[in-house]
């Protein structure tokens, strides 16, 4: 048993530090990237269901610029996520929060 861990180690960390480098897009770093990923959060926080008219794309760079279309659908992505657990990151002011003031 010994053996088979010390083989398999590196293949382990091998595995390991290839997946550190996952989910930053390959266009992150350009400006296209950046206004699309804005773009797409926008559109995840403030698009009302059923009136195409509150996307928030610009259709241009969205069918021929690929940095563009990775950021929006990204930042569509992230902001739905976040969206969906109810505080965007923001403080509770309700007055319903569950730990003392």
């Amino acid at each position: 048993m010994p053996r088979l861990f010390r083989l398999s180690m590196p293949l382990f960390l091998a595995v390991l530090l290839a997946g550190c480098g996952m989910g930053k897009s390959e266009y992150a770093d350009e400006p296209n990237y950046k206004a699309g990923y804005s773009d797409g959060c926008w559109t995840a926080t403030s698009q009302v269901p059923g009136d195409p008219s509150t996307i928030t794309r610009n259709e241009e760079a969205w069918k021929a610029d690929k940095a563009y279309n990775a950021g929006w659908r990204s930042g569509y992505s992230a902001c739905r996520i976040r969206e969906s657990g109810g505080s965007m990151d923001m403080p509770d002011t309700s007055g319903r929060g569950t730990g003392p003031r």
